[in-house]
């Protein structure tokens, strides 16, 4: 399984102690690591993306190189990166496209989650059309959803999906 590790949104990039906490999440559960996005850092895992990539575009160059098997996706500001949570995704994955974890208001943190690959076209055909917001891309998939009282198995739910700003 690829972890990646996503460096997109804010105008200042996190910063490498960040992204290897990310990467140290990951690692445990993923036979391949790559950091995707704004940094200069970590060159045998760096994939750069555009300056303007949204995190749907992150996303598309993520499951280009996942192979045949889900992604695990983490964004590198998040402030509390939780092996065990992936951990327990990857253990619930199934055959869903998409497993995700939920916030108390029943949002989820799409940039901590897993992808299939068989959505990069759709990816690619909302792109297309000018979408930049995962969240359309979550509202044709099929997905896994973990509930905060999952969630809540390893640590309080808003602080394990709180991002940095």
């Amino acid at each position: 399984m690829l972890g990646a590790v996503v460096v997109v949104g804010p105008a200042v990039a996190p910063d490498a102690e960040a992204i290897r906490g990310a990467l140290a999440a990951l690692r445990p559960h993923c036979h391949r690591l790559a950091v995707f996005g704004r940094t200069e850092q970590f060159d045998n895992l760096h994939h750069p993306l555009p300056a303007d990539a949204s995190e749907l575009h992150a996303l598309a160059a993520v499951l280009r190189q996942a192979g045949r098997e889900h992604a695990a996706v983490m964004p590198a500001d998040l402030l509390r990166p939780s092996a065990e949570l992936i951990r327990y995704m990857i253990e619930v994955s199934g055959s869903f496209e998409v497993v995700a974890p939920e916030r108390h208001d029943g949002s989820v943190q799409p940039l901590l989650a897993l992808y299939h690959p068989k959505l990069l076209r759709r990816i690619e055909g909302l792109i297309t059309a000018g979408e930049r917001d995962i969240s359309a891309l979550l509202e044709t998939a099929t997905i896994r959803r973990i509930t905060a009282e999952e969630v809540a198995k390893f640590g309080e739910p808003e602080l394990l999906l709180e991002r940095r700003g």
